[in-house]
């Protein structure tokens, strides 16, 4: 991944040309959705009689006594990072200036006690969704703030944690702004036969994700969508001792040993509520991002993209939500092709739809990794 990934600009989500040098007008075909784009939904693992997730994260906090804690009034007022400046803009050795028309950038923290979210080699940032998607502007009940979530992926082997999301406060704007946030770690709430409540680090590589309402909902490459549910983020411990914090970087859930719950150093953890798997695993749909969807009406929709190096025989496929934020029916509602290589990200704003997509790997090293963006023209979908 190039280092364009390690810097946010506000709005992206929403306003895509506020990141863009340039485009193309791609004319394409729609096409009904073919039924193998259909989802289904599962709400816990194994057999049907198992514990749900969710009533496993309701016996984390009623039973276990876990608190919840808010976006804005807890993860947001108590965070410790801040973010950097930018730096050069070109990818590669030389410098160029700031592009046009941005709002404002930043870069993660680099100071050394968190340099591993700006320089690390194992996280990796993905994903980016802001509170615009999700209430179609600031939080409410949070005084105004504006957030921005952003996915990240454990690319370690050994000891992976799989997935966290990093709420930042983008309510300022302004070429000054160094916003603060923290990271959250994404787990699956668990109840074996005779143990407490627990939880484990999910096992996805965390793409794409999409806030609607209460629910993140964090696309899985292979897998489909993963949806975790913002209102019932955990407070765990850190510890207080140099033992009992050494046992906090290591451990992820319930610990016997002093009736604590960790999770790998993380203050908070945000627990899986129900998953959408494909209804024909025969498809090959690749679930490499989505994105929320507020012009086409009352009815907000998910759109989820294809992401192929070489081959542009991709496809975008797009689901109805209702009004609560679940996807209204398994059945995809349409899909079209993309015949562009490299998507990194798809953006439906009224009748026309925008595409980010990675420069190709053959690029120079020594020559910058600019990418495009793509604008599909009014009527070439659905």
């Amino acid at each position: 991944m190039d280092t364009t990934r390690r810097a946010l600009l506000k709005g992206a989500a929403a306003v895509p040309l506020a990141v863009a040098a340039g485009g193309l007008l791609v004319p394409s075909v729609a096409r009904a959705a073919e039924p193998e784009y259909g989802l289904k939904m599962y709400d816990r693992d194994g057999a049907p009689t198992g514990t749900t997730w969710a009533a496993a994260a309701e016996g984390l906090i009623r039973r276990q006594r876990l608190a919840v804690a808010d976006l804005v009034d807890d993860v947001l007022r108590r965070a410790e990072r801040r973010a950097s400046a930018p730096g050069d803009w070109r990818d590669g050795p030389g410098s160029a200036p700031e592009p046009d028309r941005v709002d404002f950038a930043f870069g993660w923290d680099a100071r050394p006690k968190y340099g591993e979210d700006a320089g690390g080699k194992r996280w990796y940032p993905q994903g980016i969704t802001t509170s615009y998607d999700a209430y179609g502007g600031s939080v409410p009940g949070g005084g105004g703030k504006k957030v921005a979530l952003v996915s990240w992926y454990d690319r370690q082997t050994g000891g992976n944690q799989g997935a966290r999301v990093s709420v930042i406060d983008v309510t300022r704007t302004g070429s000054s702004s160094r916003p603060r946030y923290d990271h959250v770690l994404l787990v699956v709430p668990t109840k074996e036969s005779g143990e407490p409540y627990s939880f484990n680090v999910t096992k996805l590589h965390a793409g794409g994700i999409a806030w609607v309402g209460k629910w993140l909902y964090v696309a899985d490459r292979l897998h489909g969508l993963y949806v975790f549910d913002t209102t019932r983020t955990l407070k765990v411990s850190r510890g207080s001792t140099e033992k009992t914090r050494e046992r906090a970087q290591n451990w992820c859930g319930y610990h016997g040993g002093d009736n604590k719950y960790y999770a790998h150093g993380y203050r908070y953890v945000m627990p899986l509520h129900h998953v959408y798997r494909p209804a024909n695993w025969s498809a090959k749909l690749e679930y490499s991002q989505v994105s929320v969807d507020r012009t086409q009406g009352a009815t907000q929709s998910l759109v989820v993209s294809e992401y192929f190096e070489r081959s542009p025989d991709g496809v975008a496929v797009r689901w109805p939500l209702d009004r609560t934020g679940y996807i209204a029916t398994g059945r995809a509602a349409s899909a079209w092709p993309l015949r562009i290589p490299r998507v990194q990200g798809a953006v439906c704003v009224g009748d026309q739809t925008y595409y980010s997509a990675n420069a190709p790997v053959e690029v120079d090293p020594g020559e910058p990794k600019q990418g495009n963006l793509w604008l599909q023209c009014p009527g070439a979908r659905r």
